[in-house]
């Protein structure tokens, strides 16, 4: 599932790509400078766990099934990498804002389209939001697909996330699938967004 993501700003990439564990300064703003890098530290993958958990139920009302969904959903691509090697299986990312985690963004290979990624863990604290992060995060995630060269990148989100919805679309993801459901204590409408590169 995708999730929060900033709004585009006028910050440009410095360094930004795909690679080495630290992939560069994203960002400079009034709260500080953020730097997008892989998340292979410990406690990387808990903090990512539980900016879902707090921003979801914060400012959405979801339960605490978000949480432990994006905890497990992590932990598999871990067990993964340890069994295939590297990065075979996808990667993960964090955005930090003077050392603190405040996003985050993975990539996965998509079990549901033969050759293509999936988006995962999409998320930018609100602190972090308005200075263009959430792109940078997004053009890391794209860049590093285009590598694996897959066709394209599908994510799952749900309804009345705008700011992430807004990031995707400028991006050139379309709405391909939208369903009611209920997840994460929530009725809603779950929607699958695609880009073929």
């Amino acid at each position: 599932m995708a999730a929060t993501a900033a709004g585009a700003g006028a910050a440009g990439p410095a360094g930004v790509g795909t690679g080495a564990a630290s992939v560069g300064v994203a960002a400079v703003g009034a709260a500080g400078v953020a730097t997008i890098r892989e998340a292979v530290r410990p406690g990387d993958l808990g903090a990512v766990a539980a900016l879902h958990g707090v921003l979801y139920t914060r400012e959405y009302g979801m339960d605490q099934t978000m949480e432990a969904y994006v905890a497990a959903g992590m932990a598999e691509l871990v067990l993964a990498r340890v069994d295939e090697g590297d990065a075979a299986p996808g990667r993960l990312w964090v955005a930090e804002l003077d050392g603190r985690v405040v996003g985050a963004i993975g990539l996965v290979r998509a079990s549901e389209r033969q050759g293509w990624g999936q988006l995962r863990w999409v998320i930018l604290a609100p602190e972090a939001r308005g200075w263009g992060l959430g792109g940078q995060l997004l053009t890391t995630a794209l860049a590093e697909a285009r590598a694996r060269s897959y066709e394209g990148v599908l994510l799952w989100t749900v309804a009345g996330l705008d700011a992430a919805h807004h990031l995707y679309a400028k991006a050139g993801f379309e709405l391909t699938v939208s369903r009611p459901t209920r997840k994460f204590g929530l009725d809603t409408v779950e929607q699958r967004m695609d880009l073929r590169f």
